[in-house]
């Protein structure tokens, strides 16, 4: 078996060896076995469930969140690998999608990438079972979790799906867990707890730097300066879309590089013409919200600049692993201010409808058999916020009944809903809590914070550690302009907040 891995890795992706923890995954798969993967960014988590799609009989689903990755990965399996691959997605017209299906039916695929909420069609199912899977492959599967950062309904009723497929094996992928999240998984996909693979996502290759700011045109003026000189290319995380404008068209104004923006309110194709773009090096950097980066195969990102606190530790480890897949030095600079928290508490609540919306919901639903944009606009509701409420009431009916409709469902178990969506809002706070926590840090090892964070003991670091331990930020410049390396210390003190986000 080891040599035909060996065999089927050389042949298909050109890699002389596995990385850490990929044969093991792959084995337990091919056994039949459910599988939990936990490996770093830039770990090679793709190679886990594409390999094991040459080698099964049948197709390979694997769920994707997102459409642009799902898109990227299947153009470079065509283009690179010549593996058989397709997706179904929100963006197929219905003629094209019936075509796709088409073509799922004939065989002519090994693996097909889709999405969640497309998974969830009962004429998808029909056809997928009836061409028959061999492995469902679940990227990005904190997001069935309701302990992760990035929780998605539609994840949740995964384990139904894998049910009605005809209970294929399983293997969940993911790069950020914590304990929690690893035993929802593991409980939710039935998986044992010997069929976890848990590799370190320390990235000894990045240095972390953690710079807090008075005034935002301290900051504005920092960053600015950095983009400049920093070697290589890099990405710019904003957490609002107005801060990504703002930025980018300052620094076309003054600013020596090529960047561009990038953010979820632009239209799909123009997102996938400037990531291209960035993957071919046409841009040195990329100013972008979180909705870049997810799946994005680029070895050789030498920098990433948080320009606001992330909105907890799992995104936060996310975005700096894209910095310096190919083992070279890389640096990830984390700039903060007291307003970037009061910007993410204004965002928790804005995320959670209020108790009076649920119950004018309910009663749209029992109403209208759909809900229109004009019927949710008019009680400030967006289809995401709708669709959570109704999945928390089905998930709260004890038992669920086909017959009552999802508006008297909704209004029958209003308080329990509006409960469960508090517990949900307490515990992004209780994250948002924990970044702050690290980003006030001053005496203990960045590195060390995030690993523990996430269960691990190690912190081993290759060229420089952290802005607690130490560093010489001059090393990742391109001129010999020296920056000022001290610390600024800021008049006030994130440690307030943690008494309103975290009462005793």
């Amino acid at each position: 078996m080891s040599t035909s891995l060996q065999t089927h890795l050389q042949r298909h992706f050109g890699y002389e060896a596995f990385r850490p923890g990929q044969e093991d995954i792959i084995r337990g798969v091919l056994a039949g076995e459910n599988v939990l993967g936990v490996l770093a960014t830039g770990g090679g988590k793709s190679v886990t469930y594409q390999l094991p799609a040459l080698m099964l009989p049948g197709i390979t689903v694997v769920v994707s969140p997102l459409i642009s990755l799902m898109m990227d990965q299947v153009q470079q399996m065509r283009a690179q690998r010549r593996i058989a691959a397709t997706y179904l997605n929100s963006l197929l017209e219905p003629a094209d999608m019936r075509a796709v299906m088409r073509e799922i039916e004939s065989g002519m695929y090994k693996l097909v990438y889709i999405s969640p909420e497309k998974l969830q069609q009962s004429h998808v199912q029909t056809l997928l079972r009836k061409v028959g899977v061999s492995l469902i492959a679940i990227d990005e599967a904190h997001c069935i979790s309701q302990w992760g950062h990035d929780f998605r309904t539609d994840y949740l009723r995964l384990p139904e799906v894998v049910q009605a497929l005809g209970n294929p094996p399983v293997l969940a992928v993911t790069a950020t867990a914590t304990t929690a999240v690893r035993e929802e998984i593991c409980d939710l996909l039935k998986i044992k707890p010997e069929h976890v693979v848990l590799q370190s996502l320390n990235r000894k290759n990045i240095a972390i730097d953690v710079i807090p700011v008075m005034e935002e045109s301290e900051r504005r003026a920092q960053v600015l300066h950095q983009m400049d000189e920093w070697k290589g290319q890099g990405i710019v995380y904003c957490t609002t879309r107005q801060a990504v404008e703002v930025l980018v068209a300052t620094y076309q104004l003054e600013g020596k590089r090529k960047v561009h923006a990038y953010h979820g309110g632009m239209n799909n194709m123009e997102r996938m013409l400037i990531q291209q773009q960035f993957l071919s090096g046409e841009l040195d950097m990329i100013v972008a919200t979180n909705a870049f980066g997810m799946g994005i195969d680029k070895p050789d990102i030498r920098f990433v600049i948080h320009y606001q606190l992330p909105a907890s530790m799992e995104a936060y480890v996310q975005e700096i692993g894209r910095v310096g897949r190919d083992g070279e030095a890389g640096y990830a600079a984390l700039y903060y201010a007291w307003e970037d928290v009061q910007i993410h508490q204004y965002m928790i609540e804005r995320e959670y409808p209020t108790r009076r919306q649920i119950d004018q919901l309910a009663e749209l639903l029992r109403q209208q058999q759909s809900l229109t944009t004009e019927a949710l606009t008019s009680i400030e509701l967006t289809q995401e916020m709708a669709d959570l409420l109704v999945f928390y009431a089905q998930r709260v009916s004890a038992p669920y009944r086909d017959e009552v409709d999802p508006g008297t469902e909704l209004r029958d178990h209003a308080d329990r809903v509006y409960a469960e969506l508090e517990r949900r809002k307490l515990l992004k706070q209780r994250k948002l809590a924990e970044m702050i926590r690290f980003a006030e840090e001053r005496e203990n090892c960045l590195r060390k914070g995030i690993n523990g964070y996430f269960g691990e003991t190690g912190h081993d670091y290759t060229l420089q550690c952290c802005s607690v331990c130490g560093l010489e930020r001059s090393l990742y410049k391109d001129s010999r302009q020296s920056m000022n390396t001290g610390r600024k210390e800021t008049s006030w003190d994130l440690r307030q907040a943690l008494s309103v986000l975290l009462p005793k």
